[in-house]
């Protein structure tokens, strides 16, 4: 859909709320916010932002503020970062790039762009107090990009001994670790038993022995992280990448599932998610979110959960993005239905629907079982309000 019926749908939803209605708001000189998460058993808001964290209450009425940065750091250098080990360090921001609650243990998982992307635990009800840091991280135990600029998405799920675990994909950086560090991982909340507590621990925040989505030519494909999610018993992930099989080598959006207790990614699979109309294809997921459409069918799609995806056109000829976009939906029944079949193939007939016709191929040329791609294709329904489309 057009950017333009986008538009005209948010100015009519505006148009409905009533004059005069007061609205709680919070603000911080000029620091610019980043991720907000509540705390669903007290109500507390957590705000993560440059250089500073927020702990505010329902009302936006701040209870703390904790500064973050600006920190002594530079991309070339691993942390602890001092000036006689690392001359070129200078003070640099500190970006939030993941803010989530562990809520089994009452801790808020807090990573910034700074010292590789390292993470750190705090107290739910006082922020300001430190559980745990790494303070000489191994090289599994660095998270987040360390750069502002590329994206990092995150979740914490649980395992069915509701063990905590920490889901990232983070994108590819040139400068640091980054180029090392898988983009999809599995990473421990809890010190392996026996393991003595405190900041030397290796293993929290680490997917040294947990799982890592194993990929060659990192940079080759260039994966954009959008957003992850649990459904059911299973772990998503959006993001675009390079089509390194394609002659144009152009990025296209995917969606990737995983189980929650898969400690191999045998489970792994990749689906294309196509948004197209009849006279262009929007390739690059801007935003998504899943919930059940209101209204009986007022969508044109089953009951049920349905991820609604906002995509933008790539113009090749200029490496630009263009300023028309498009809101697509998929069921989510459709998308574990078709990475449900991509799998079974992968595992009993080498990822073809008959003798011939092949839809699931290993990318990322990594000589593994677990990553499997589907040649088949999620399509989905462009929502316009003066004419759906289907889109076949």
């Amino acid at each position: 859909m057009p950017l333009r019926s986008l538009i005209s749908a948010l100015c009519f939803l505006g148009a409905i709320i009533p004059g005069g209605l007061q609205y709680a708001t919070f603000s911080y000189n000029t620091t610019k916010f980043l991720h907000l998460i509540m705390d669903s058993d007290s109500g507390t808001l957590y705000l993560g932002a440059t250089n500073f964290l927020f702990q505010m209450t329902a009302d936006l009425v701040m209870e703390e503020a904790v500064p973050t940065g600006p920190s002594l750091d530079s991309k070339d250098c691993l942390p602890p970062v001092t000036k006689q080990d690392c001359p070129q360090a200078q003070e640099t921001d500190n970006y939030n790039k993941l803010l989530l609650i562990n809520s089994l243990e009452k801790e808020l998982i807090v990573c910034g762009s700074v010292w590789q992307g390292i993470c750190e635990k705090r107290n739910l009800g006082f922020i300001n107090h430190v559980i745990f840091q790494p303070w000489t991280p191994g090289d599994t135990q660095y998270v987040a990009a360390n750069d502002p600029n590329i994206s990092t998405v995150g979740l914490v799920g649980y395992s069915k001994d509701n063990v905590p675990l920490l889901f990232v994909g983070r994108g590819y950086t040139s400068r640091g670790v980054g180029g090392s560090i898988p983009p999809v991982t599995t990473r421990n909340l809890r010190a392996h038993p026996g393991e003595a507590p405190g900041s030397d621990s290796h293993s929290i925040f680490s997917y040294e022995e947990t799982a890592k989505l194993a990929v060659g030519r990192l940079s080759e494909y260039n994966h954009h992280f959008i957003k992850t999610f649990t459904h059911g018993s299973s772990v998503y992930f959006l993001f675009y990448r390079r089509d390194l099989k394609s002659l144009s080598r152009e990025y296209r959006t995917y969606i990737s599932r995983i189980c929650l207790d898969d400690s191999h990614y045998y489970s792994y699979v990749e689906l294309p998610l196509l948004c197209r109309s009849k006279e262009k294809t929007y390739s690059l997921l801007q935003a998504a979110y899943v919930a059940q459409p209101g209204g009986e069918g007022e969508l044109g799609v089953a009951q049920g959960d349905v991820l609604f995806a906002a995509f933008s056109a790539w113009h090749a000829s200029s490496g630009k993005l263009s300023e028309e976009s498009a809101l697509c939906i998929y069921t989510m029944d459709q998308v574990n239905r078709l990475a449900t079949q991509t799998r079974d193939l992968c595992y009993t007939k080498d990822g073809r629907l008959d003798e011939v016709t092949e839809v699931a191929y290993i990318e990322y040329d990594v000589n593994s079982d677990c990553a499997r791609l589907s040649a088949k294709e999620i399509r989905g329904e462009i929502i316009n309000h003066a004419q759906r489309k289907a889109v076949h």
